[in-house]
């Protein structure tokens, strides 16, 4: 067949395909009449060219489609007619012929909604999924339903037109955490709304600046709400309450974001980054006593984040430039001295208030003729504050309102005597207040005022713990704490079984001044100390621990401040705390204050010193932890302490593991293995003989790790009684040359924290080892061998209640099922453990998981499936601030680049990653990140740039030690060399992965 562009003068024009919906064609906007289609298989020939890749198909695919029971001459005369069919209708030039294949030059409506719902997903917003779901006409060839050639496609583009309409539909999935729940209506403010409604249109920093009690607060909320659903990325609350220290306003910030800073930048630059391209509600409330600190956060944002709205509410105005101040009033009062009819008193915002919530505490209250006068008074000499009616409308019920206006009244006088001016909202909410304390019995004002020691809420037990003693005996509180819930001193927030109890703050803050007053300040503040101290060294690793952060840094303020050895044992026991959490900034900083604050040269510092090179491990910073290991050492030799000189001796190693500093490792393990050894040191000695393992593992000295191992579990398993408590072992990584796909290099297979830094029993140590002995297994190629010791591990794991461990197992099975080719029970095992670990709050462990799963999916080709949990692992790891973990799913993000075909995405990417490890002088990751990116050059065609990047990532690798890492360097080298030498041949673009050279994660 000859080519035809003489058949039709016309060239083809602009060329759109319509396949969504129903198949059209398009020729400079107008469309191709059907009767312009003079044989019907036209139009299935290019229906068939549309969706091939690149519009391209051979002839005999065309033939074999299209005439699949024709003899081969015949279909080529078949063929020959279509195509001459098909050009008359579209234009000479749309179908091109070249060297046997059929070109199709046209735009297809079904690639134009891809694009654009590729780019949705990475932007990963609802108004860019929105635009993509405009371009989705309906079902591809509808008509064609029955032909198995549009069967698979179709399928990928109703998956994709799913995908974005959850996203579309579910769009606050996206949106961050927003606003509390109203625990009771807002009423009145009609006036100040409109006011702020105009306000916050055309200002970026509003404050309602007001007395407290002013209900600034609850104001604030309302005009929140209904502002909220004009920014994409919602709103969130941050409460300053808590925070008695204006260093911790940005951190506080940070944790209502859920963001964290990388180690070297503070926590408002974490925030700053994080706001930078987001439009959002940001609401501070309680500023005033952190006035300063509020003023520099608020400054700092509005430049960083354009997009950014902050609404913040004070006693006083930021005074930053661009402030808008809005002062908020009392609510309207009626005039006491004239008489009005409940009707009329119902105008005002005041009375309604008091109203309402006088009703929902008696159903049966109501302003009738008999009451007006009271409630005019009430309301009246209540100033209209808001919080001071909440707390009246709560006692009308046991005074009634005669005696509640009278003793207002009472109360008024004696703060206003020696003054003929009015008072200010600030002295009719202290009497109030005052009025509020004087109507408590003596119990009820004892415990109040020293419930005001908590920070961020209490339960019963903790109330019953702290509290009770000289005037309130333990079994008194709980009846005591209920009556204040009813007088509204105390909120209740229900928790299912059990509740959890808060101090309205300036209910708090009065209770605060009644304990000074009453001399107990600092015996109640040693007894929650206390109370800490034990929580901490119970449930550090616990997930209920969490609700307790703000008391648990009131704490340590205070132990820190009385005993700084006991806040040294306070930091050391938070340590599981801290890390589970990845509050790794938070955990550096008290501790660093509590070792400068204890110098002496104790157990204690030494277990504080370890603790703390755990941190700097975690951060990314080895160089300092191998300093405070080795001060630790030092301290436990000097005091004859074996086995806090093998914890610290056993760090070091870890840590030159963590280097990929084999040598090194070796010579600190068996060093700390010797020590176990010669006193006696039975686990510790097994948990160094398994660390050697993993060191041989790193020279790529395999038999040798496996003896160790054997040895080790072993050891292990002679001392099932054992109560000494360990550390969970380092786990083992794998590596492999190339991948499922075909592509040449090293890459990563297997990922997980190397030290996850909990502690266990011998007896669950058993189950480690053999899970990381199944690693082994399945890198020789013992895929039986390693089933069988997993599912050892995981029964053995399941009898302890370890679901930590389970999860460690999953991810493990998970990549053994994929060595099977069963993708799909890997991902099953891989969702098990992020459920797992999720519900323990292990908050690393959930990004290692999604990385994981990001790493199975795009082995197996769901690239679509792969980005979301990548995705989410890349943002947490980036809050957290932890450098190993996103460095990590960054390269996993290129990966999935890569295979996907974006190049420039892939390239942006690791230029991030580049950034990030550079701070390490991590020689081996640096060099595979660069390594990668002379990857992603090469799949450019850019010779002489892959050359100087592999070359460069030779130099880090051997500057590592790492040998291996510059043989696979050089093998591309030679690679490229060779390509060169040949005749250049057009390259695919896609590839199933990145060439990196990695073994493990830290």
């Amino acid at each position: 067949m000859q080519p035809e562009s003489q058949e039709d003068p016309q060239s083809a024009g602009d060329i759109a395909i319509k396949l969504l919906g129903g198949f059209a064609a398009m020729r400079d906007g107008e469309e191709v009449a059907a009767s312009a289609w003079r044989l019907r298989k036209g139009r299935e020939l290019v229906k068939l060219l549309a969706l091939a890749p690149r519009h391209r198909l051979h002839r005999e695919q065309l033939m074999d489609a299209l005439w699949p029971d024709v003899a081969p001459a015949a279909a080529a005369n078949n063929l020959n007619q279509v195509v001459h069919a098909a050009r008359r209708a579209l234009g000479a030039e749309a179908i091109e012929l070249r060297d046997e294949l059929l070109i199709l030059r046209a735009r297809v409506d079904v690639e134009d909604f891809e694009l654009a719902a590729g780019q949705a997903r990475r932007a990963g917003s609802s108004g860019a999924a929105r635009a993509a779901m405009s371009l989705y006409g309906g079902e591809l060839l509808p008509e064609n339903r029955y032909d198995d050639w549009a069967h698979d496609r179709r399928e990928e583009i109703e998956e994709l037109r799913s995908a974005l309409e959850a996203e579309t539909d579910g769009g606050e999935a996206e949106r961050l955490s927003g606003l509390p729940p109203q625990a009771s209506s807002f009423v009145g403010r009609s006036h100040e709304l409109r006011e702020l409604l105009a306000l916050v249109a055309r200002t970026r920093l509003l404050t309602l600046a007001g007395a407290g009690g002013a209900g600034k607060t609850r104001l604030a909320l309302a005009l929140a709400r209904e502002v909220e659903p004009g920014y994409e990325h919602g709103s969130v609350f941050v409460e300053l309450a808590p925070v008695s220290d204006g260093r911790l306003v940005a951190p506080a910030v940070a944790a209502a974001l859920d963001v964290g800073a990388l180690p070297g930048r503070s926590a408002l630059e974490g925030v700053a980054d994080f706001l930078e391209s987001r439009t959002l509600l940001l609401v501070i409330d309680n500023c005033e006593h952190v006035l300063l600190a509020a003023a520099e956060l608020a400054d700092t944002l509005l430049r960083a984040a354009p997009d950014v709205t902050i609404l913040t509410t004070s006693r006083e105005p930021l005074r930053v430039a661009g402030e808008v101040v809005f002062r908020v009033p009392s609510m309207g009062i009626p005039d006491p001295e004239q008489p009005l009819t409940p009707e009329e008193l119902d105008r005002y915002e005041a009375v309604r208030l008091l109203s309402e919530r006088a009703r929902a505490a008696m159903p049966d209250f109501a302003v009738d003729s008999e009451n007006a006068t009271d409630i005019a008074r009430i309301c009246f000499r209540l100033d209209g504050l808001p919080l001071a009616l909440e707390l009246a409308a709560a006692r009308i019920g046991a005074l009634g309102t005669a005696a509640l206006a009278d003793r207002l009244d009472d109360s008024f006088r004696l703060l206003r005597s020696g003054s003929r001016v009015g008072p200010t909202r600030q002295q009719t909410l202290a009497a109030t207040l005052d009025w509020s304390h004087e109507l408590l019995d003596d119990e009820e004002k004892l415990l109040l005022r020293r419930l005001a020691v908590f920070a961020g809420g209490f339960d019963l037990a903790a109330a019953e713990l702290v509290c009770a003693d000289h005037g309130l005996d333990e079994a008194s509180v709980a009846e005591v704490l209920a009556a204040l819930v009813e007088k509204s001193l105390v909120s209740a927030e229900d928790l299912g079984r059990r509740r959890r109890y808060h101090l309205l703050e300036t209910v708090r803050l009065y209770a605060a001044e009644q304990l000074e007053e009453a001399g107990e300040r600092a015996s109640i503040a040693e007894c929650h100390a206390r109370w800490a101290l034990a929580l901490a060294a119970r449930e550090a690793g616990s997930p209920g621990l969490d609700r307790e952060a703000a008391n648990l840094r009131a704490a340590h303020d205070a132990l820190l401040a009385r005993d700084p050895e006991e806040a040294l044992a306070y930091c050391v026991a938070l340590l599981p705390f801290w890390m589970r959490r990845i509050d790794l900034r938070e955990g550096h900083r008290r501790l660093g204050e509590a070792l400068d604050a204890a110098p002496r040269r104790s157990a204690l510092r030494a277990a504080g010193l370890l603790a703390m090179s755990a941190i700097d491990y975690r951060s990314g910073d080895l160089a300092c932890g191998a300093v405070h290991a080795r001060e630790s050492c030092e301290i436990a030799a000097e005091l004859a302490d074996p086995r806090a000189e093998w914890q610290a001796r056993q760090r070091l190693g870890e840590i030159a593991v963590g280097y990929d500093d084999a040598p090194e490792a070796l010579r600190a393990l068996e060093s700390a293995r010797a020590l176990a050894a010669s006193e006696g040191l039975s686990a510790s000695e097994a948990v160094s003989a398994y660390s050697l393992a993993v060191a041989r593992w790193l020279l790529g000295d395999l038999a040798g790790a496996e003896s160790l191992l054997r040895e080790s579990v072993a050891s292990l398993r002679r001392l099932p009684a054992s109560s000494e408590r360990i550390l969970s072992p380092l786990n083992i990584a794998e590596m492999r040359p190339g991948d499922r796909g075909g592509q040449p290099g090293l890459r990563i297979v297997f990922e997980e924290t190397l030290q996850p830094f909990v502690e266990i029993s011998c007896e669950t140590a058993i189950s480690y080892l053999l899970a990381n002995q199944a690693t082994l297994a399945r890198v020789r190629g013992e895929l039986g061998r390693a089933r069988e010791l997993l599912e050892e591990a995981d029964a053995r794991l399941g009898q302890a209640g370890d679901e930590r461990g389970q999860a460690d197992v999953l991810l493990r099975r998970a990549y053994l099922e994929l060595d099977e080719g069963s993708p799909d029970d890997a991902r099953a095992c891989l969702e098990r453990a992020l459920e797992l670990r999720r519900r323990n709050r292990d908050r690393r462990g959930v990004g290692m998981a999604l990385m994981a799963l990001g790493i199975v999916e795009t082995a197996a080709g769901r690239y679509e499936r792969a980005e979301p949990p990548l995705s989410e692992a890349l943002q947490l790891f980036r809050r957290a601030g932890d450098r190993w973990g996103l460095v990590s799913s960054l390269w996993r993000t290129a990966d999935l680049a890569i295979a996907q075909g974006r190049l420039d995405d892939a390239e942006a990417t690791l230029q991030q990653a580049r950034a990030v490890v550079g701070a390490t002088e991590r020689r081996r990751w640096i060099a595979v990140t660069v390594a990668t990116q002379g990857e992603v050059a090469r799949l450019r065609g850019e010779q002489g740039r892959a050359t100087a990047l592999f070359e460069q990532a030779r130099e880090h690798f051997l500057a590592g030690g790492a040998e291996d890492g510059a043989a696979a360097v050089d093998a591309r080298l030679q690679s490229l060399a060779k390509q060169r030498q040949r005749p250049r041949k057009v390259a695919a673009v896609r590839t199933g992965g990145t060439a990196t050279t990695k073994r493990r994660q830290s």
